[in-house]
């Protein structure tokens, strides 16, 4: 395939250059390949060589001494498919084929004036005629089956109407029976919490808000001891020294999990 190059000088076409290629290396590992193709001048500053490539190449021209820095090189990458896109594009579309003059046909049936005003107008004139806009009257029934104000007013007392709040009495009882459940918590109050009194020497009944909050204590915050061969753990109360909880710790080599606590 014929590959196409152009040099200028300072924008000006370059002629009668003698260019080289200094490199020709695979794309693939960077090895040279021998020899580089010879560059020959088309003229007007465009210049050519002609390469088949087994696999994508890299290109470096040289247009020579005369050129600035700037103007001196070109670089390309070519490969064994640029061949195969030139022939593909080629034969796309060709005018033997009757592509163009087939577009034209069309085009040719087309009106040489399609948007005259007076034409416009005239079918904007036929639309209006046949328009039926709602006459008031029309309007006026169509939304008098509407909610207006008086049948919402109508429809916001029956809400109200219908609306059955508790009585005092209702409301006294519901009060009393939230109060007994709170006091049947009967074993931890807002001062102990704040205060911290979950000392090992007080007793809660089991699974009570204090004795769950007091277990969580234990332990996440106090002393824990696991055994590495068997996985077992011992968690301690806040002496450090009398067990609060048991378990084991397992591990897959992908999951590590812990057992769900046994209390003393």
């Amino acid at each position: 395939m014929i590959y196409v190059v152009f040099f200028s000088n300072a924008g000006v076409p370059a002629t009668e250059l003698s260019p080289t290629i200094s490199v020709y290396k695979k794309v693939s590992d960077g090895t040279d390949v021998t020899p580089a193709p010879t560059v020959s001048e088309i003229g007007g500053g465009f210049y050519k060589f002609t390469a088949s490539p087994a696999e994508a190449l890299v290109v470096r021209m040289n247009g020579g001494g005369t050129l600035a820095e700037a103007d001196k090189y070109k670089v390309m990458q070519i490969t064994p498919n640029d061949d195969s896109l030139d022939a593909a594009v080629s034969t796309r579309a060709l005018e033997s084929g009757g592509n163009v003059a087939a577009i034209k046909a069309k085009t040719d049936n087309l009106p040489a004036d399609p948007a005259v005003e007076g034409n416009v107008q005239g079918h904007v004139v036929d639309a209006l005629a046949v328009y039926d806009p709602p006459t008031q009257a029309e309007l006026a029934a169509a939304v008098a089956p509407l909610a207006l104000e008086a049948g919402i007013e109508a429809h916001v007392l029956a809400v109200l109407n219908s609306y059955d709040p508790p009585t005092r009495a209702e409301a006294t009882a519901d009060k009393a029976a939230i109060l007994a459940a709170v006091a049947a918590l009967n074993n931890l109050t807002v001062g102990e919490i704040l205060g911290g009194d979950l000392s090992d020497s007080l007793s809660f009944p089991a699974n009570s808000l204090a004795d769950l909050v007091r277990k969580l204590f234990w332990v996440v915050c106090n002393r824990l001891v696991i055994t590495d061969a068997s996985g077992a753990f011992t968690a301690y109360k806040t002496d450090g020294v009398t067990p609060a909880a048991t378990g084991t710790i397992t591990d897959d080599g992908d999951i590590t999990a812990r057992s769900k606590p046994t209390w003393p």
